[in-house]
């Protein structure tokens, strides 16, 4: 169960799911397929996003920027 930010340096309690952002993975197949859930708190959730690796782990990184570079015109 999901019960602080997946965010190592915060560690927020989760107290109310309408705050940040949650996902839900599927695990497995068949009978082995199980569900786990990861949580970013609101603050976290605005400046890292998940990262979803091919051998199963998970990670964060911070998101990019969308405002454009301008010093490199």
């Amino acid at each position: 169960m999901v019960d602080v930010c997946f965010n190592p340096e915060c560690n927020k309690e989760l107290h109310y799911l309408r705050e940040g952002r949650i996902v839900r993975i599927v695990r497995g197949e068949g009978e082995e397929e199980r569900l786990e859930h990861f949580w970013l708190c609101g603050p976290c959730s605005e400046a890292y996003e998940f990262v979803f690796e091919p051998d199963g782990s998970v990670h964060i990184k911070h998101r990019q920027s969308s405002a454009p570079d301008i010093s490199a015109a």
